[in-house]
């Protein structure tokens, strides 16, 4: 089974790449201060990890920003712990294409929404979660410093050491996000 899995995303990989290839946007630095929303995609199947960053996003939405998150559950029902609400959505395998491609219309608005920046918070190099980092709308993309991951970001943070560590990651990225003059 795991070989299929392999080859799905082998040929999806392909796919997506293909579609950045034709889709090459110019990446829009912008200051902090002229950031209103910020879209953050993330593994939703760690629930130590989607605590720290829910609470990273309040703290944003503090900041007096509006941030939408975008969750990604690995398995094929969304379980009944993950709900839905107006800033904060999930996609699971059912919205996959064979590929395990996102299907584009089956994610909701968050692909709409032209985001001022995207935070890719996760380390693992999951096709569906890249592939919402390519397929979204907005003007900056910033993430992890991960295999296969700069295609997908306009700037990669590196943890060095502190790999997997989604707190770390986010006070870097928090660090970077507030020195953008």
């Amino acid at each position: 089974m795991a070989l299929i899995e392999q080859f799905k995303n082998y040929i999806g990989r392909l796919q997506l790449e293909k579609e950045l290839k034709s889709k090459r946007k110019k990446q829009k630095l912008i200051s902090f201060t002229n950031v209103n929303q910020i879209g953050i995609v993330y593994h939703a199947n760690n629930t130590e990890q989607e605590k720290i960053i829910t609470s990273y996003a309040a703290d944003l939405r503090a900041e007096g920003l509006k941030v939408y998150m975008l969750g990604y559950v690995d398995s094929k029902q969304l379980p009944a712990n993950k709900k839905f609400l107006l800033y904060s959505e999930y996609f699971w395998k059912e919205k996959l294409n064979g590929f395990n491609l996102p299907l584009k219309g089956k994610i909701g608005q968050f692909l709409q929404t032209e985001f001022d920046v995207l935070l890719n918070l996760y380390y693992e190099p999951l096709l569906p979660l890249q592939a919402i980092a390519a397929y979204s709308k907005a003007k900056y993309n910033l993430g992890a410093n991960i295999k296969d991951g700069l295609p997908f970001n306009d700037v990669v943070i590196d943890t060095g050491s502190q790999q997997n560590d989604i707190k770390y990651l986010i006070e870097q990225i928090d660090f970077y996000l507030h020195q953008l003059k």
